[in-house]
């Protein structure tokens, strides 16, 4: 069977469907709803849009509702993939845009993303149905009493359910608590009999809250500190993006001629690779010329950032004396180290009072002579040219930077990257060239294996428009290769690039620093994911040498439906570090004893 016989003939999105018989959501008292109906309605009140799910139990008697409703709908193959689809449909989206339906005995699968959306920062909405309470004294088929204390610690907002009667101000509470502040998951454990009790409390429409600002005094300090300083960095994290507040961003830093340094993967593609100030990601597998321009400067404007332990190298880069953070969340301020000045306040908003307050002091940028700026640019220039060398488009089988870099320069220069998590994700967040600002399509502090084809799912979903690739190690693409059916059945079209090594690459990159044999990380070669892809009905090719690379990416690019690449790829590469003496991830200064040992020492705040 040929790729052109698999090929979609047109992209079809999940249905909205309105009865507007059905359709309730007036702010009106005294209108009865069943629990169903008032949490269909709310949900459309409070701006969700789709609703992903996998069925079972209970399931139907809330998805009667919802299915009624202004409410597009799409199935994940396991509840797992449904709820990485919906996260990656709201982290595009910025709020939760999307919800997930669970039954009792699947609730738990949802866990991993439930605990990723808390860590990274996603809005999500989990509704797990479950048994009736009268049961919960017994021992019911599919007994899941335990499962809302099993999600409550890993949620931002939980509500165990057993009465309608306040459906809707709890469905509010849930979107919004997982749409503002610092965004995460909020989960709703409803029974069974909830769904046919009846409640006439009104449902009014959700308006989200301001996001807070910065206090006015704090702005003037933190511009006078910045314009005082002989060597300020822009330190902007993946809170730059959820906010919305790439251009606000690009436009402080030009107003102030200061580089601008992202932290490895939540704040990469806030600006353009080549942009003039914009010096790298840190971390080790960052750019040496971010990290150098951290380690030299002599303060940070710390924004949207966790200081995570990939993009600060394990906590060892020097910081100066002199730290602004601002953050959302007021418990990142001062979490691992104290600041000269911490500020509560939300991105968008805060770098809108700092442009405020540059132009109204009229304040004259560096210019492109300004030493710091050189240094910095200089320090860059040179660090690409090293990354250069490591594209060698000659190797077989097939280098991964060449890859990488390939993919990029082919694609077109919006296209939403989705990297999966393991060695693949190392190389993708330093090499692939954003030649625009690229929204965050995926987080990075869980990073668990298997998410990368459902993220893209949603990601494709939430932004129709552009091209969407899921990028992914062969180990993960086990997890979550089902889902290509799901492509073939609703025309959807996702490119899936597999970098198969035929090895867990990061976890052989472990095993050999710490000398510890690992018969599990290496995979079979004898998967033919082609013949695999074609019988879920998505056309694809094997790719084995450099010269294959791009005519078979501009064949994915021209198909009409999704197509699946399977790259050949060396599984001896070596994950270049970019900084010295420090073992990824673990982090220890003294690799060659101790390693495992004494993880902390030499990490902030020492």
């Amino acid at each position: 069977m040929s790729s052109e016989d698999l090929s979609a003939p047109e992209m079809q999105m999940p249905k909205l469907e309105s009865n507007e018989d059905t359709l309730i959501h007036q702010t009106v008292e005294g209108v009865e709803r069943t629990g169903a109906e008032a949490i269909a309605d709310s949900l459309v009140a409070s701006g969700v849009e789709i609703v992903f799910g996998y069925t079972g139990g209970a399931v139907p008697a809330l998805t009667q509702s919802l299915f009624t409703r202004e409410l597009a709908d799409f199935g994940g193959r396991t509840e797992t993939t449904a709820a990485w689809m919906s996260y990656g449909y709201n982290r595009m989206k910025r709020r939760a845009a999307s919800a997930v339906v669970t039954w009792a005995v699947g609730a738990l699968h949802t866990a991993p993303v439930v605990y990723a959306a808390k860590l990274d920062g996603t809005p999500l909405l989990l509704m797990a149905l479950d048994n009736p309470p009268a049961l919960e004294a017994r021992d019911p088929l599919q007994d899941a009493t335990e499962n809302f204390h099993s999600l409550r610690p890993l949620s931002k907002y939980a509500k165990k359910v057993t009465d309608a009667g306040d459906l809707p101000v709890i469905v509010r509470q849930a979107v919004k608590e997982a749409s503002t502040g610092r965004h995460g998951p909020a989960v709703l454990d409803l029974a069974q009999t909830v769904m046919y009790q009846t409640t006439s409390m009104a449902v009014e429409e959700l308006h989200l809250p301001r996001p807070p600002a910065a206090q006015s005094a704090d702005v003037n300090e933190i511009l006078r500190r910045l314009i005082e300083a002989e060597r300020p960095v822009i330190y902007a994290g993946a809170g730059v993006h959820v906010a919305g507040a790439a251009e606000e961003l690009r436009t402080l830093a030009e107003m102030l001629g200061i580089p601008v340094v992202s932290t490895s993967w939540g704040g990469r593609g806030l600006l353009p690779d080549a942009h003039e100030l914009y010096a790298g990601a840190s971390g080790n597998f960052g750019w040496r010329s971010a990290n150098d321009a951290l380690q030299s400067s002599d303060l940070w404007l710390a924004i949207g950032t966790s200081f995570s332990q990939m993009s600060t190298g394990s906590w060892t880069i020097t910081k100066p004396q002199d730290v602004i953070h601002v953050d959302v969340d007021q418990r990142e301020i001062a979490k691992i180290f104290q600041p000269a000045l911490g500020v509560v306040a939300d991105a968008k908003t805060f770098l809108e009072q700092l442009i405020d307050a540059a132009r109204d002091q009229s304040v004259e940028p560096r210019t492109e002579s300004d030493p710091w700026r050189m240094d910095v640019a200089s320090a860059k220039s040179e660090w690409l040219e090293d990354m250069d060398s490591w594209f060698d488009g000659t190797e077989v089988p097939i280098n991964q930077y060449f890859l990488i870099r390939t993919l990029s320069e082919q694609l077109p220069e919006d296209a939403l990257v989705v990297a999966d998590s393991g060695g693949n994700a190392f190389g993708m967040y330093r090499a692939f060239q954003n030649k625009v600002v690229t929204p965050l399509a995926t987080g990075g502090r869980y990073m668990s294996l298997g998410a990368g084809l459902p993220v893209a799912i949603g990601v494709k979903l939430a932004v129709p428009e552009r091209t969407v690739v899921a990028y992914h190690g062969d180990g993960g693409f086990y997890y979550d290769l089902m889902e290509l059916s799901n492509l073939a059945e609703h025309n959807l079209k996702v490119i899936v690039v597999i970098d198969n090594n035929g090895v867990l690459l990061a976890n052989r990159a472990s095993a050999k620093a710490t000398g510890l044999d690992n018969p599990w990380i290496e995979l079979p070669q004898t998967t033919d994911f082609i013949t695999v892809a074609q019988g879920f009905g998505v056309g694809g090719e094997r790719v084995e040498t450099p010269d294959q690379l791009i005519p078979a990416i501009q064949r994915a690019l021209a198909a009409e439906g999704s197509y699946v690449l399977d790259v050949r790829t060396d599984p001896g590469m070596r994950l270049v570090r970019a900084l010295k003496n420090i073992i990824p991830i673990v982090g220890d200064r003294t690799p060659k004893s101790g390693h495992l040992t004494r993880v902390i020492e030499g990490s902030w705040p020492s």
